[in-house]
């Protein structure tokens, strides 16, 4: 049954590497080079050797990442392609058999403005009433300069992904098309469209679900259950793998083979996740108005799966249907204790666009759901557990979770997406940071952005450079603040807060200037695009959390964070001081807007600290240090403490309305995260403003947003507030604190630590 607001997603051909052979010199696993960036990709691996006491940093490498530095009529020098090949291992990196696209000759030839128009007049197996057209483009890459030349929306599109995945095809949902960018734009106000919490349910409510849960299980004679599978993305993948379809025909094969398997009936919902960020297995049908659905786990992993981004279609207005999530993997959740499901109806968007709508509208992005529950079902994890040299049981049997939740669509035969979170794709960053480049060209800035090494997929990882004028009088005497997020796919909050950032440095207001004439502005969007793409929860494709692979990285199996490091390291290596690193991160365990920083005085590695009256004092009784060390030590380890405090406390003196919850804070380093960033970072090269910066992915129960769930708005202001107090916190750029709220008068201040 055809659906008359059906609108083909985005669908772009990604050029895949060239055929790869073993390298015969590797002796612990065999491992493949990659073809490097067009832009530059740091030097071959094998140059690189981390050491952590005395680095060999390759100067000529990591030279280039520092425009600031060069004079002004220097050209970049980017190493030959023969020294820029990265290495990677067969087995961490799921590849189909060859899925290589073969691209029309004489279409590719054509410029990409008119060939996008002649992709748009090209027939489709399902015409929409709206004005949002299926968009090709060829493989051949475009130039910078046709890229920003540009303004075509249908070509900046186009543009949003020219890389490799593990997928042979690109596409994108509705929500990251640009016909919606107007939705997205980075609002003034964090109260807009926040929406209060959901009523948590209601203990008679959650336990009538779980008995209907049970009954399921151990009567299933007793009740009539349709068990009709409607959608498997494995079903789907297959047949994409095994037929090949050309880019023309990929949408019809698509709509084909899912009518084939699956025939759509009245009132029967339709499913589809197969774009970029989407995270849906399986979809069963086990009541007329009823869904059980599976998510895909981490790739490499079996236990780490919690992100679901899926389209639903063909559904009736004003009909209650339940879908019940049964692998999650997360034993805590928000999930029926005031959080919901994020919603993106297309005719409602198409509504606000007609309307005009030009503020920050949550990207058309709304919390929806009634009877919401989370609690731990029948099912677990079939892999043994595992145990020790000593036959100790080191993981005990995993267990499943259960989310269920009701949803009412509004319009019949509509186009929802459904999601965990607002999505943040990478190609939502690619043509943020194509808007960002030409906003940088409209003021007196130097903003450079370029490819700082690949991910295992080839995709890139983009790393900005933005400070003061393009000829700064003393650029050797400015410190360096380093900004990082999204090491983790699932917090796309982390993603919305760094656009807060861009937004305020960007702004060219009297605070911003004093900024970029202060500091220099190292920035990494996006750690993970890889697992972003394959909508990861936690992982990258090497199966691993790339956060607690900062002390030693690998440059084969973790490229992103090893190059980042190394970045800081050179830093390091010149004698430059980096005054503020943070990475910005999601939390689902907790509420509210908060720090994690780095303390000496809570150290785990403190032996000879004690706390003895209220006072931090060093224990001499296992060394011979004199008191004149003993005092520098003392007041070294105070002053670090009063740093890391510091800047939390600036944030939240910002304003009335700032998002930061002090009694969150958190500046303890623990054994279990000495190899995340944060804790790298402070210990490795002496920042002591190191920190990680906490969004929830729920909402606010203290602060002046109290009883409300987390908006883009609010995760826009955060990055904003961020900088900020950069400017009241330094010394170097204000003295004025007649702006700054005294702390007795700042909300959430009842038990700070």
């Amino acid at each position: 049954m055809s659906n008359p607001l059906y609108v083909p997603s985005l669908i772009l051909p990604l050029s895949r590497s060239s055929p790869r052979s073993p390298d015969s010199d590797d002796v612990e696993g065999t491992e493949v080079a990659t073809q490097p960036s067009e832009i530059g990709v740091a030097a071959s691996a094998s140059k690189f050797s981390l050491k952590q006491k005395s680095d060999a940093i390759d100067v000529k490498t990591y030279a280039q990442f520092f425009p600031e530095l060069r004079c002004p009529d220097e050209e970049p020098k980017v190493k030959s392609s023969k020294s820029a090949s990265l290495r990677r291992r067969h087995s961490l990196v799921f590849r189909p058999q060859s899925s290589t696209l073969q691209t029309n000759p004489s279409k590719s030839k054509l410029e990409p403005k008119k060939y996008l128009q002649s992709s748009r007049n090209k027939k489709e197996p399902l015409r929409s009433t709206c004005s949002i057209s299926n968009i090709a483009t060829s493989t051949e890459k475009v130039s910078s300069d046709e890229k920003l030349q540009s303004s075509d929306q249908h070509l900046h599109n186009g543009l949003c992904i020219t890389s490799n995945t593990y997928f042979p095809y690109h596409r994108v949902a509705h929500p990251d098309l640009e016909q919606f960018s107007c939705l997205r734009v980075v609002g003034s106000d964090s109260r807009l469209l926040s929406q209060p919490m959901s009523p948590a349910t209601r203990l008679e409510e959650r336990r009538a679900t779980v008995k209907d849960e049970l009954k399921r299980v151990s009567k299933p004679d007793n009740i009539t259950l349709l068990d009709k599978v409607v959608y498997d993305a494995d079903e789907i993948l297959r047949r994409l793998f095994a037929r090949k379809p050309s880019l023309e025909d990929f949408e019809e094969f698509l709509q084909r083979t899912s009518h084939e398997l699956w025939p759509v009936t009245t009132g029967q919902l339709k499913f589809d996740s197969i774009f970029e960020s989407g995270n849906l297995r399986k979809a069963i049908q086990i009541r007329p108005h009823e869904y059980d659905l599976l998510l895909f786990s981490d790739i490499g992993r079996s236990m780490t799966g919690q992100w679901f981004y899926f389209q639903i279609t063909n559904m009736q207005a004003n009909v209650p249907y339940r879908f019940n999530i049964i692998n999650c993997q997360k034993p805590a959740c928000f999930f029926g204790r005031g959080m919901q499901p994020v919603c993106f109806s297309l005719n409602d968007a198409m509504v606000l666009i007609s309307r005009g709508s030009s503020s920050c509208q949550n990207g058309g992005w709304k919390r929806k759901g009634t009877n919401i529950s989370y609690y731990r079902n029948n099912y677990k994890d079939n892999i043994p557990p595992q145990k020790d040299t000593e036959g100790n049981r080191k993981r005990d049997i995993a267990r499943f979770y259960t989310l269920t939740f009701t949803l009412k669509f509004d319009h019949a035969d509509d186009i929802v997406y459904v999601a965990y979170h607002f999505p943040y794709t990478f190609s939502t960053l690619q043509g943020n940071l194509l808007k960002w480049k030409e906003k940088a060209e409209s003021i007196e800035v130097l903003f450079e952005t370029q490819t700082l090494t690949q991910t295992l997929a080839g995709l890139p990882v983009s790393l900005i450079t933005i400070t003061g004028s393009a000829r700064p009088e003393a650029p050797q005497e400015k410190p360096y603040v380093v900004l990082t997020a999204r090491v983790h796919p699932s917090e796309s909050n982390s993603s919305y807060v760094m656009d807060g950032v861009m937004d305020f440095l960007l702004s060219d207001t009297q605070d911003s200037r004093t900024l970029l004439r202060e500091f220099v502005f190292k920035i990494v969007p996006m750690l993970n695009p890889d697992g972003v793409i394959c909508g990861n929860s936690r992982c990258s494709l090497a199966g691993v959390d790339l956060n607690r692979q900062w002390t030693s990285p690998s440059p084969d199996i973790f490229p992103t964070i090893y190059h980042t490091k190394n970045l800081m390291d050179y830093l390091h290596n010149l004698g430059k001081e980096l005054y503020l690193f943070v990475d910005l991160h999601g939390h689902s365990n907790q509420k509210n807007i908060f720090f994690y920083g780095c303390s000496p005085l809570n150290d785990w590695q403190r032996p000879n600290i004690e706390e003895e009256e209220g006072f931090a004092i060093f224990d001499r009784r296992d060394n011979g240090d004199n008191g004149e060390e003993l005092t520098k030590r003392i007041v070294s380890a105070i002053d670090s403490d009063i740093d890391a405090k510091g800047f939390p406390l600036s944030m939240k003196r910002i304003s009335s309305t700032s998002t930061i919850s002090i009694r969150q804070c958190s500046y303890e380093v623990q054994q279990v995260r000495e190899t995340c960033g944060r804790v790298t970072v402070w210990r490795r090269f002496g920042c002591p403003r190191s920190y990680t910066l906490e969004s929830s992915l729920c909402g606010f129960d203290s602060g002046p947003f109290q009883g409300q769930q987390m908006a883009i708005g609010h995760l826009h202001q955060t990055g904003r507030d961020l900088l900020k107090a950069l400017v009241k916190q330094s010394p170097k750029c204000s003295s004025d604190k007649s702006g700054e709220l005294p702390l007795q008068n700042c909300p959430d201040q009842e038990n700070p630590r």
